[in-house]
């Protein structure tokens, strides 16, 4: 009798030790998950738009806009069946989202395509309060077989850049050095991959600590181009797109494109 009682107190304390051993793991977890988590929580998204859901014909829904050249397209579309198309206007028309942050960095990421006659839209990355400002940001155009900036004296070349094809961009903007990056490729592997054009000016040194408007505007414009799978985050490392294992990019945004409430 008495060691049968031994042996069921021994398994009694057998049972405890173990609720308590997988109870202090169970809170380790709990406290030690956040800390590993946070990194990739705290990256911010913007902007998550293949412009699936816009009406076809409208400039976005609730977008900053200006004018009546740049409207919701299915005319030349990179993935699915709508793309923003920058098609016209006059000097000073834009169409852009504000962005609130507290961090000097931000990227912006899109399909492009230029169609080719010369000057076409330009990009600003605004660190005003004013949509309409030019100075103080990132200053982009497209011109003839070319991508340049802005400098406040000058236009500069950036780099060689395809008409009447896709390409996949990716500019890292830091308010803090008034300075950008500048990205392409073929597909969003080939821009994350590439060395880039680093340390470019933007037009005039920043006005705020950070990126206050990403926009789309015409200047002197004559070639139409074309906007699909817009996507703007806080900081310079690549957001995580990767939810397909075999990273079929076009799937993932068209997946995106369907569900993604972002906006």
């Amino acid at each position: 009798m008495y060691k049968k009682q031994c042996r069921i107190n021994s398994v009694s304390i057998t049972a405890e030790t173990t609720y308590s051993i997988l109870f202090f793991i169970l809170v380790t977890v709990l406290v030690l998950c956040p800390i590993f988590i946070q990194p990739t929580l705290a990256q911010k998204v913007f902007v998550q738009n293949g412009f699936e859901k816009e009406a076809l014909g409208k400039p976005p829904e609730n977008w900053e806009v200006r004018g009546e050249g740049m409207e919701v397209t299915d005319d030349v579309v990179k993935t699915d069946k709508r793309s923003l198309g920058i098609l016209g206007g006059a000097d000073d028309d834009r169409t852009g989202v504000a962005i609130e942050t507290e961090n000097p960095i931000i990227t912006v990421e899109f399909w492009v395509y230029i169609k080719s006659g010369g000057r076409s839209f330009n990009l600003k990355i605004i660190t005003a309060d004013n949509i309409a400002q030019n100075n103080g940001g990132a200053y982009i155009n497209w011109n003839a077989d070319a991508v340049r900036l802005f400098d406040g004296g000058a236009w500069q070349h950036i780099d060689d850049f395809k008409t009447d094809t896709w390409r996949y961009v990716r500019v890292v903007s830091d308010a803090s050095k008034s300075q950008f990056n500048f990205y392409t490729g073929n597909d969003r592997n080939e821009a994350l991959k590439d060395r880039g054009k680093k340390g470019l000016h933007f037009r005039n040194l920043a006005i705020g600590p950070v990126t206050k408007w990403v926009a789309f505007h015409v200047y002197g414009f004559a070639a139409p181009g074309y906007v699909d799978d817009l996507l703007i985050y806080e900081g310079d490392e690549p957001f995580n797109l990767a939810v397909d294992p075999i990273g079929k990019l076009a799937t993932v945004w068209g997946h995106i494109k369907g569900h993604s409430t972002l906006r």
